[in-house]
């Protein structure tokens, strides 16, 4: 599996801007095919131009699959000498253009990419200058980040929230202890370490034998609103072993509808971009005629990662207001 990180895309424009309600019309032109348009940084004879291929949906062509190349250098020994080998390192992007949506998904690759940050600043500044060209307006890729404050969220959506599940650590027992006492210390209302060890060790034997124990805690009465609670023990546990290990914690609503934020309103979680996970290996039978195996892609075979990419942007749906200037 691999990690995307979820952006969004706003427009911006002014009065004098052409045919401004056409705009999502002229960004899927942008991607018609693979020569519509030319990524790249730098002027003249330093310009570095990224390859780049797209792949439209069957099921709806205004869903961009593309992958961006990015040619690097790569520092090799031939014979017992010194050289480089050419090396055209790829990630994918998942662009949701259908009518009202704006959500745009970039894949973590440090092996192409730096940063997603560093994906999405070269795709803005190609997509801006060919559509302000063309149109007299520009474009925004914006990062979504998780939402601040579990308790604030748990509280607007009161009426909504039915359950809340808490993650699995990635960390040593060792380093876990070491951050359940520096939290201790911030002497936070909701602490609570009585049965930090228990967790853990259920925690750490489900990892141990390759489960994906996950935490979910919900009323008794089926599908009944779940109180903002910070005075039973093992809510208090969970949540502060959620805030020591910085992780998320998943919000349920009565509609099956979920979305994480962190316990703690911190200025650190600004630079969180929500990230979801995808197989990038179905990604590539959209641009490969065999899979890894030398077996050949069906058309089977190509509806079913189709599915599975309009349930994963389904997932990802970001309102966002485009800018429109008054004269």
């Amino acid at each position: 599996m691999a990690k995307f990180a979820q952006y969004y895309l706003m427009y911006k424009g002014d009065a004098g801007s052409y045919d401004w309600d056409k705009r999502q019309e002229h960004l899927g032109e942008v991607f018609k095919e693979d020569s519509s348009i030319e990524f790249g940084l730098g002027e003249g004879n330093q310009r570095k131009v990224f390859k780049h291929r797209v792949y439209h949906l069957n099921a709806n062509p205004n869903i961009i699959i593309m992958r961006f190349a990015n040619d690097k250098d790569l520092p090799i020994e031939k014979d017992f000498e010194e050289t480089v080998a050419k090396h055209e390192p790829s990630c994918f992007l998942i662009i949701d253009n259908r009518e009202g949506m704006r959500s745009v998904a970039i894949q973590y690759r440090r092996e192409a990419f730096s940063s997603t940050s560093q994906v999405s600043k070269i795709i803005t500044e190609n997509l801006t200058q060919v559509l302000y060209h063309d149109h007299c307006y520009s474009v925004d890729i914006l990062p979504d980040y998780y939402p601040e404050d579990l308790f604030k969220a748990w509280t607007n959506l009161q009426q909504h929230i039915t359950a809340l599940r808490f993650g699995t650590p990635n960390e040593e027992p060792d380093e876990i202890a070491r951050k359940v006492e520096q939290l201790k210390a911030k002497g936070k209302d909701y602490f609570d370490d009585s049965l930090m060890s228990s967790i853990l060790q259920l925690a750490f034997e489900a990892k141990k034998a390759k489960y994906k124990q996950m935490y979910t805690i919900s009323t008794e009465e089926k599908n009944s609103v779940l109180i903002v609670d910070k005075t039973s023990a093992i809510m208090r546990n969970l949540l502060s072993y959620s805030a020591a290990l910085d992780m998320p914690v998943e919000l349920i609503t009565s509609d099956g509808a979920s979305f994480r934020c962190y316990v703690d309103a911190e200025s650190e979680n600004l630079s969180k971009i929500i990230n979801r996970d995808f197989n990038c290996t179905l990604l590539e039978y959209l641009f490969n005629s065999k899979k890894k195996n030398g077996e050949d892609v069906s058309a089977e075979d190509i509806s079913a990662v189709e599915e599975q990419i309009v349930e994963f942007i389904n997932g990802m749906i970001h309102e966002s207001k485009d800018e429109l200037k008054e004269a």
